[in-house]
């Protein structure tokens, strides 16, 4: 309700010739005329009293908002009114444009002046009181009542009256609020969560300043599915009145229905993970693809193994709007097959993470990391180190889509004069889309790579004793790949998972079989530009043993063809002099099939 106060502009009556018109003007209500020969005036010395009286023809013309104008510039004229009557009038204009909190300022300000303290406390009491302070209203309608004319007192005791009355109307509308909230809190500890939704949206209606019935609205409606409402609801609480404690759990509810880093909450995590598995080809290998060439068909390429891992993470939340993970992780997997314990593999990562929710629900996201790798058991070294950073931008376009553009780029060192065609550098770009209903998550992306890393030089036996052979194998590739993903929820303790991708790999350099003679002479032969299709399928399932035990199982297949293979048959006429473009001179069997079986246990706190 607003209600009017005595909006009596003070006039500054300022003898001065070249305002005398105006001023006369103004005294007979010709408002339009008053301003226009006031700012015909408006130069210095009388800049500011000819502001100030055009602020006070526009007031009485019915343009609060323009008259506030004329009364701020005249407020920085070098001849400035003096203050409390300025103020006043500023008060006047700012309560007629509803900005009651300003007009309560500024009406404070004027009290300063005695012959205006009584009406200026009074006004303070109206703006107060439609600002929605009512005991503020009345603090400022006792100190008007001391001294106060007739008319000033019968201004005193409206202003009382309406304190009164909104005072009588706010408790019994916060006894309904009450009620409300209490049936809504009722209904919400019983799991109706449909009807404690219409509770507390019933009481958010009867107190418009309370948020905590919008909160538990919003709480509701996220135990009821409708993500989009609780999102609504609670963004609207955070903007309201809440209690501490209140303020935290909005900011939880929000991190559970947003995306990215948020979604991950607040707080310290660890995590261990033992395991067993099979893996029917070790020699083909994640980081190195350290392929096994000239080996016969005899040699045994599967192998059982253990693996167990650590890791620790730290979710941060820098502000309403900024969040930081730190991550470390570290994995060793054991052969148990003689021969391929040198195949063995430890890995260890540290990530640092930090993502902001722009506005229009846009996320922007930077990281960097770190990894090194170890190879060997009795012969343990290290393989490869290398440092990564990336950036993305997300869009969650709705509740149920997400669109995220990732750019990465990561320098690689080999370690040791053994693995130095592993340094290099890698360029990724990726652009993936997520579709989320409630219990399923599916994901499809693109991605272009570029692995610049090195080449291998490694001897070979030669065909003869006069001759020395080495393969030149470059590791250098560019490629697409195109993947999806899938996440379901079967119930509260069981999932599944699949995962999907078909790449393909265009080597940048020819490999070749290097023929160094006795006489010096060098010969290049079986020049070939290797090109791989590599198909991947991941199913997997887990079940929930307890709070912080979870068993989980996971099949791995890797499908390799490529053109680089020992055993292709070659057309007639190629594995001829000078060049022997053979297959049998190819440095490896490039079609191949990799399947791993593991079962692992996991525990975090």
């Amino acid at each position: 309700m607003m209600v009017a106060p005595v909006l009596t502009l003070v006039a500054m009556l300022i003898a001065a010739d070249p305002l005398a018109e105006a001023k006369q003007a103004f005294a007979e209500s010709r408002y339009g005329e008053a301003e226009r020969l006031a700012l015909q005036a408006e130069q210095p010395p009388r800049l500011g009293a000819a502001l100030y009286l055009v602020g006070l023809a526009r007031f009485r013309a019915g343009r609060p908002a323009e008259a506030l104008e004329a009364f701020d510039a005249a407020g920085r004229a070098e001849d400035a009114p003096a203050r409390a009557p300025w103020s006043f009038n500023r008060g006047a204009c700012l309560y007629k444009l509803e900005r009651f909190a300003e007009a309560e300022q500024a009406f404070l300000e004027a009290t300063a002046d005695e012959s205006l303290a009584r009406i200026a406390w009074v006004n303070a009491g109206f703006a107060a009181l439609d600002a929605g302070a009512p005991e503020r209203a009345a603090r400022w309608a006792e100190r008007a009542r001391p001294g106060a004319s007739e008319q000033e007192a019968a201004l005193v005791e409206e202003l009382l009256s309406l304190v009164a009355s909104e005072q009588g109307r706010g408790e019994d509308a916060e006894a309904a609020e009450d009620e409300a909230y209490r049936q809504g809190l009722a209904a919400f500890d019983a799991g109706r969560f449909e009807e404690a939704r219409a509770f507390f949206l019933q009481a958010a209606r009867r107190d418009p300043t309370s948020g905590r019935a919008l909160l538990m609205a919003g709480a509701s409606a996220y135990r009821m599915g409708e993500r989009e409402e609780a999102r609504v609801d609670i963004t609207s609480a955070l903007a309201l009145l809440l209690e501490p404690r209140d303020r935290q759990t909005a900011l939880d509810y929000l991190d559970r229905l947003s995306f990215g880093l948020r979604a991950n909450g607040r707080g310290l995590w660890g995590s261990v993970e033992a395991g067993l598995g099979f893996d029917s080809n070790v020699f083909q290998v994640g980081v190195a693809a350290r392929d096994v060439s000239g080996a016969s068909s005899d040699v045994p390429t599967a192998s059982a193994f253990v693996e167990a891992g650590l890791g620790f993470l730290a979710h941060l939340r820098l502000s309403d709007v900024v969040f930081l993970d730190l991550s470390y992780g570290g994995t060793q997997r054991a052969y148990t097959l003689s021969s391929a314990q040198d195949y063995s593999l430890q890995l260890h990562r540290a990530t640092v993470a930090v993502e902001w929710e722009a506005p229009h629900r846009i996320r922007l996201g930077a990281s960097t990391w770190g990894d090194a790798f170890f190879t060997g058991l009795s012969d343990f070294r290290g393989l490869q180190a290398s440092v990564s950073g990336s950036a993305w931008l997300a869009l969650d376009e709705s509740e149920r889509t997400s669109t995220r553009l990732d750019v990465s780029f990561t320098h690689k060192i080999g370690l040791g004069s053994e693995f130095s065609y592993l340094s290099g550098q890698r360029l990724d770009a990726m652009l993936s889309q997520e579709l989320r209903f409630q219990a399923l998550v599916m994901t499809a992306w693109y991605r272009y790579r570029e692995d610049r890393i090195g080449t291998l030089v490694q001897a070979v036996s030669g065909e003869t004793t006069d001759t020395t052979q080495e393969y030149v194998i470059p590791y250098a590739w560019a490629g697409h790949a195109a993947g999806a993903s899938a996440r379901l929820v079967l119930c509260a303790r069981f999932d599944a998972g699949l995962d999907a991708e078909a790449e393909w790999r265009n080597y940048l350099s020819d490999s070749y079989l290097r023929v160094l003679a006795a006489d010096g002479s060098v010969e290049e032969w079986g020049h070939r530009r290797r090109e791989d299709f590599r198909f991947v399928l991941v199913p997997s399932v887990s079940a929930r043993l307890s709070k912080h035990l979870r068993l989980s199982a996971r099949y791995e297949l890797l499908v390799n063809t490529s053109n680089v293979d020992t055993r292709l048959a070659d057309s007639a006429g190629t594995c001829t002099a000078p060049d022997f473009v053979c297959h049998r001179y190819d440095y490896t069997n490039g079609n191949y099939q990799k399947h791993v079986l593991m079962l692992e246990l996991g525990a975090t706190w």
